[in-house]
């Protein structure tokens, strides 16, 4: 007497894991871009900043100075070119009567033309010299948490100065993980087989370093175009949003990414299966009632089964218990197990 249960398909859900590197959607590092002494800081060390906000001061005096000055050029070529605009009309009106040579009309539209010049390239100095005023308020450029400050007030900065402090931005955040080439292939591949779906990628989460499921899901956008030679892995991103601030830049989680839309599979219980130096098998009841050593490949465990990927087919009678002392073509005898049974073993592993 033997027990004996039934092979079937249901649905596997492919997934893999992986340890993740969390880094900021945007990492800045806040620099002088023109030569002064820092003035004024405006944050906490360790705070959050919005866009635009100011963040230090330049002093500020000698580029107002420049404006002022760049702003009279302006004014005075406005005058000269308005004088030579009247030069000129009076020239042409002098040429035409005859009254004077039509190098005299040449002359006064040449100053003309100089002044006109005159006066762009002093409006272009008056602009950026306004450029360089507004240069010495530093803003943040993105929103984010602001570090620790690397230079303090009272020194003299300039672009080469270096970094005054990093900000990074906090939510969304990156998650970067790898994959098995193996996977991808096998993701990719179910992804093909699924095109007409609509729902078809990747559900991503991660485990923080304390242990704890981050309660968002990640959305994966980012797959590298090449696998590492030396590892045999792929590159993938996944976005989260992170408004409790939990995900800090530079932390590692484990990542657990499984496909959204399942795949069929061959079923059977982990207790059918015995390992033997051939590998695993197990011990199958033909239709006359004998028993026969199957050898199997498997793959993963889904609840209190193993995947069959090679040896066995839906429906095929297991045993399951009473097989230790069995040899090929022994005849058993068994009960048949109930559809209620089967079914609910189905519905357990759907």
């Amino acid at each position: 007497p033997v027990e004996v249960a039934y092979s079937f398909e249901g649905d596997f859900y492919p997934k893999t894991e992986s340890v993740g590197r969390i880094e900021a959607k945007y990492s800045v590092d806040v620099v002088a871009r023109i030569n002064g002494w820092l003035q004024k800081r405006y944050f906490q060390e360790g705070a959050f900043v919005k866009k635009g906000q100011t963040l230090f001061l330049i002093q500020p005096n000698e580029y107002q100075i420049a404006v002022q000055q760049a702003e009279a050029a302006v004014r005075q070529s406005e005058a000269a070119l308005i004088n030579a605009e009247k030069e000129l009309k009076r020239a042409k009106e002098l040429v035409k009567n005859d009254f004077v040579s039509k190098s005299y009309y040449d002359n006064a539209l040449a100053t003309r033309d100089q002044n006109r010049a005159t006066k762009d390239v002093n409006k272009a100095n008056l602009a950026a010299a306004k450029l360089n005023l507004s240069y010495t308020k530093i803003t943040s450029p993105v929103d984010g948490r602001v570090g620790k400050i690397l230079i303090t007030e009272g020194n003299l900065v300039n672009s080469q100065s270096g970094t005054l402090a990093r900000i990074v931005s906090t939510s969304p955040i990156y998650v970067y993980f790898t994959i098995k080439s193996e996977d991808y292939i096998a993701y990719r591949k179910h992804r093909l087989e699924n095109k007409d779906k609509k729902d078809v990628g990747m559900n991503v989460q991660i485990r923080l370093s304390d242990g704890s499921l981050y309660k968002e899901q990640g959305k994966l956008e980012f797959m590298n175009n090449e696998v590492d030679q030396t590892a045999g892995t792929i590159s993938l991103r996944a976005t989260f949003q992170n408004k409790d601030n939990l995900l800090v830049p530079g932390d590692f989680v484990n990542v657990t990414a499984t496909a959204k839309a399942p795949v069929k599979v061959v079923l059977v219980p982990q207790v059918a299966v015995s390992d033997s130096t051939q590998g695993p098998y197990v011990w199958t009841v033909d239709e006359n009632k004998q028993a026969q050593q199957t050898f199997i490949k498997i793959d993963k465990q889904q609840g209190d089964n193993w995947i069959v990927t090679e040896g066995l087919k839906p429906g095929q009678m297991v045993i399951k218990s009473g097989f230790q002392r069995l040899k090929p073509g022994t005849v058993v005898s068994y009960e048949e197990p109930s559809d209620s049974v089967k079914a609910a073993s189905e519905e357990k592993e759907n």
